[in-house]
């Protein structure tokens, strides 16, 4: 099995998780792209990468006369998505859209680009399915330190002999697209041009139950975890958490630089 089918099976099995964990952190971080799309006007809206679905219904009251499409390559992360705001909904990879060329107004795929293996493949999909004077939104990371505590999972994890982490590093692409240079630069490179590019800086502030949860639920973590016996694993987890209630409410602060990309179709 390929990285990518791999990733969609990862997914699948943790949409459950994702869908009550992590997606409610991201999606407030991605709301200020959709403010700068012209969604309004909008008659086809594709969401690329649409995972749950968590902004599915936030693009329905932007985009009140638009078919909205998500599209994902993993099922399970779809099923979740279900009844959540789209027209249609399709299993889907980002580097070959079942699309037809220049018929789509706005394209959005939001904390996704760094999970495809040639994102200026990607990328160039989103342009040629773009009409004239059409828009793709971006939402990707920029400097980001990871979530509260990693260091002391991965010693815990290390500890115990655990398998390194078994994501292939392909459909791990954040380095490059976390400076606004990089992203501009992929842009050129897939017949796009940036209409604006922008950082900003954000927070969210986990308790540690739900920081927890999150990271073995659907994080690196879990993802180590599953190399462990249900005992060895029962015994990283008990000494993670003590660790990690000894930080304070400002230690369990997360705070990442989002980078948002409004681009068109390069004519």
């Amino acid at each position: 099995m390929d990285p990518s089918q791999l990733l969609a099976a990862e997914y699948s099995g943790k949409a459950d998780a994702y869908a009550r964990r992590w997606a409610p952190v991201i999606r407030p971080m991605a709301l200020p792209l959709l403010h700068a799309l012209p969604l309004r006007t909008a008659g086809t809206v594709l969401d690329i990468g649409t995972g749950t679905g968590s902004l599915l219904g936030d693009l329905r009251v932007e985009a009140p006369q638009a078919t909205i499409v998500g599209l994902d390559r993993a099922i399970g992360m779809l099923g979740a998505a279900r009844g959540s705001g789209a027209a249609f909904l399709a299993v889907s990879d980002a580097q070959q859209l079942p699309v037809r060329s220049s018929v789509v107004d706005v394209a959005v795929l939001v904390f996704v680009l760094f999970h495809v293996p040639l994102p200026p493949q990607a990328l160039a999909e989103v342009a040629r399915v773009l009409r004239p004077g059409g828009r793709v939104g971006l939402v990707t990371w920029g400097q980001d330190p990871g979530l509260p505590g990693l260091s002391v999972w991965t010693e815990e994890l290390d500890r115990d002999g655990a398998a390194p982490d078994p994501r292939d590093r392909s459909v791990m692409q954040q380095t490059q697209m976390d400076t606004i240079d990089k992203v501009d630069r992929l842009l050129h490179a897939s017949g796009l041009s940036a209409v604006r590019i922008w950082a900003v800086t954000v927070s969210h502030q986990w308790t540690l139950d739900d920081l927890l949860a999150v990271q073995t639920g659907c994080g690196m973590p879990a993802r180590r975890l599953s190399a462990l016996s249900p005992a060895e694993r029962l015994r990283c987890e008990s000494r993670v958490r003590t660790r990690l209630a000894r930080l304070s409410s400002g230690d369990l602060v997360y705070r990442p630089e989002v980078l948002f990309t409004v681009a068109r179709r390069a004519v």
